[in-house]
């Protein structure tokens, strides 16, 4: 008897499960013209964009991580530096969450991405802000790039950022500033003390006016007419007290010679050096003049056109 028996065999081979991938761009954070007064407040903010695409209906998880840039940075990027175009650095910050020091120091940032239909996007706000402020910085355009993963990275598939998972290059992106001039006026009080007589003589007295202006910017520093009545000319100017008023006048130079007013020709003028520089106002009190005994005071605005 001869008994044949048949087996048959199956064989299924299921496509592999293809892993999510990712991709990571960040603008350019650009600060446009900025100005360095002291005071200044200058913030901008960039975004940070990653998508992802994966076959599975379940969140990847991204980290991004940032560098110094090429303007370097202090320990533990505490401050990071735009360099300007005769090699100066000026400090600014990366943060996350929003401006100022609360919100800390941007070196990574751990996001999930939400995958509906296979693909899925977060954007992410990036805060910037300038941390030095002053005149002794050249105008001009400052910048750091990050570029390589030296200075930008992302990883996917990971739950934490101290987890390395699939690395992803991030395109590099540009943080800049372009520096226009600015200066800075610091005014003292001119004190004329206390005047016995005019019938002699003239009371004189001076004052400092420190102005910093940025290097290699002309300006020019005016005195207004002041809050006396009836005041036309610079030389004529008018303290109030309560019963009356005095005359007197401001100059540029020690002799009482030179007017110190508002037209082209009575403005003091220089170059910005980067750093103060002083002006003396000499102020005189006319002579012969009959006043009653008493406080007497102006306000006078000073103004420096750049």
């Amino acid at each position: 008897m001869l008994i044949t028996l048949a087996m048959a065999l199956g064989l299924m081979i299921a496509a592999p499960v293809r892993a999510a991938t990712c991709q990571a761009t960040v603008s350019d954070i650009d600060f446009g013209a900025v100005s360095l007064r002291s005071g200044e407040v200058n913030r901008t903010s960039g975004t940070l964009t990653v998508s992802c695409s994966s076959p599975l209906a379940e969140p990847v998880g991204v980290c991004a991580r940032f560098g110094a840039g090429t303007g370097g940075a202090g320990p533990g990027n505490t401050q990071r530096f735009l360099t300007g175009p005769t090699g100066q650095s000026l400090a600014y910050q990366l943060r996350q969450g929003g401006h100022g020091t609360l919100h800390g120091t941007l070196n990574q940032v751990h996001v999930f991405i939400p995958v509906v239909g296979s693909v899925g996007e977060v954007t992410i706000p990036i805060y910037a802000e300038l941390l030095a402020n002053g005149t002794e910085f050249d105008t001009g355009l400052y910048s750091s790039r990050f570029a390589g993963q030296a200075h930008v990275e992302m990883s996917h598939g990971v739950v934490s950022c101290e987890l390395f998972g699939q690395s992803t290059p991030v395109a590099e992106f540009t943080v800049r500033a372009q520096t226009v001039a600015s200066c800075e006026l610091d005014v003292g009080s001119l004190d004329f003390g206390q005047i016995t007589s005019l019938a002699s003589g003239p009371a004189d007295a001076s004052a400092a006016v420190d102005i910093r202006c940025t290097s290699g910017t002309g300006y020019s520093v005016a005195m207004g007419l002041g809050d006396g009545p009836g005041v036309s000319h610079p030389a004529q100017r008018r303290m109030r007290g309560l019963t009356g008023t005095l005359a007197y006048g401001l100059y540029r130079d020690p002799g009482r010679s030179l007017i110190w007013g508002e037209a082209t020709n009575d403005q003091a003028r220089a170059t910005g050096t980067g750093y103060g520089q002083r002006f003396m106002v000499y102020g005189r009190v006319h002579q012969g003049q009959q006043a009653q005994v008493g406080a007497y005071s102006d306000n006078v605005v000073v103004t420096v056109h750049y």
